[in-house]
């Protein structure tokens, strides 16, 4: 009898042990799941963005007058170029070519056209017109007039020139950009024989008021 109670509590003793050591597998093999499945997430901040600076006086004068010997059209504004995957590129001049497509010459710093881009506006954004309200880019003569009377009234450089249909001037005809020496931006109003009307401050070069 004490023999059979010896064997029957040995018995219960080993299913006991058996029981716990497999818990301690199961605990540890969750603890090494969990560890596994542990990842750190780490998010590289993004470069920020270089701003460009319109160009001025005889820097922007050659600019313009190498992009448009080399697409012909009127030269809209010039800028420094900063993110350009082309290198080498220095500035950048956005021109309203002669059939009124819009595109944009990549130069050099010795003013060598390195690359032309096509679909830009003239405001400088892909896909983007002239102006809003139906307004329309000014070409040749008209826009050396209306962009020659906008510097004579403000000084410093013309980015472009359109057509006005929504200002509160009802002679108001034509609208010109323009970076001033300071580096600030105005608009220029005009009417039909480029009288200025009103110049308007707080504008960037094709930013509509």
């Amino acid at each position: 009898m004490n023999d059979r109670l010896y064997k029957t509590w040995v018995g219960l003793a080993a299913v006991a042990a058996a029981g716990l050591g497999g818990a301690a597998v199961a605990a540890g093999a969750g603890s090494s799941s969990k560890a596994s499945t542990s990842t750190t997430t780490t998010t590289a901040a993004k470069p920020a963005h270089t701003p460009e600076t319109p160009l001025t006086g005889d820097v922007a004068a050659k600019a313009k007058a190498a992009a448009v010997a080399k697409v012909g059209g009127t030269a809209e504004r010039a800028s420094t170029e900063n993110d350009s995957s082309t290198a080498g590129a220095a500035y950048e001049v956005h021109v309203t070519k002669s059939d009124g497509t819009h595109v944009k010459v990549i130069l050099d710093k010795d003013y060598n056209v390195l690359a032309v881009e096509t679909g830009h506006g003239p405001d400088g954004h892909r896909g983007h017109g002239p102006g809003g309200n139906g307004e329309t880019e000014l070409t040749g003569d008209v826009a050396a007039k209306a962009k020659a009377a906008a510097i004579a009234k403000v000084g410093g450089t013309a980015d472009r020139a359109s057509t006005e249909n929504d200002s509160s001037n009802a002679a108001a005809k034509y609208e010109v950009h323009v970076t001033k020496a300071d580096g600030t931006h105005v608009t220029v109003i005009e009417d039909a024989n480029y009288n200025v009307l009103s110049v308007e401050t707080g504008h960037g070069p094709g930013q509509h008021p």
